[in-house]
């Protein structure tokens, strides 16, 4: 590789570097913006979905049942209502633990995809006037560029909302 292809790899290495971790700075800021209750009920709802979580489960019904079943007197005796309770309970606590770190990570991920919307209408626009400036130069020393529909329709703008109403209509269409 040449000396300005390993330097133009290095930018785009180092861009990209920065771009992550601006990314990751906002996620930590909007982390940091939420109370410290979203914060552990998100800590909560993390560790419901792991299997050490399942492990310790199990052994605290185990325990619960033996403790239970082999103590002389046993202070929730078979078929053991107030572990049913507790579990049901705890069920659904943790429904609603998992349901509030489940809307978190969605609003996450909308606003990456408003992020990649924004950065696509970028680039399309950059791409646009690049196209727009080809035309003008090869306009310019008389050089014909080929014709096809996708030459039509480059370097015009985008019309954003033409597009969503057109996706929304056929997702109409295809429901119906």
């Amino acid at each position: 590789m040449s000396a300005d292809g390993d330097h133009n790899h290095a930018e785009r290495q180092q861009t990209v570097s920065k771009n992550i971790e601006s990314i990751i700075k906002l996620e930590e800021e909007d982390e940091r913006r939420l109370s410290s209750i979203h914060r552990a009920s998100h800590r909560v709802g993390s560790f419901v979905g792991t299997v050490h979580f399942v492990i310790s489960q199990l052994a605290l019904v185990v325990l619960w049942a033996s403790w239970n079943l082999y103590r002389p007197s046993p202070f929730d005796p078979y078929p053991f209502p107030l572990l049913s309770a507790f579990l049901a309970l705890e069920a659904v606590l943790l429904t609603s633990f998992v349901l509030i770190r489940q809307n978190a990570m969605d609003l996450q991920s909308e606003r990456r995809n408003h992020l990649d919307l924004q950065i696509n209408l970028l680039a399309e626009r950059e791409a646009d006037s690049i196209l727009r400036a080809l035309g003008a130069i090869a306009a310019k020393f008389d050089i014909e560029l080929p014709r096809d529909a996708g030459n039509d329709e480059a370097g015009r703008d985008t019309q954003v909302e033409s597009i969503a109403r057109d996706l929304r209509s056929q997702k109409d269409e295809a429901s119906a």
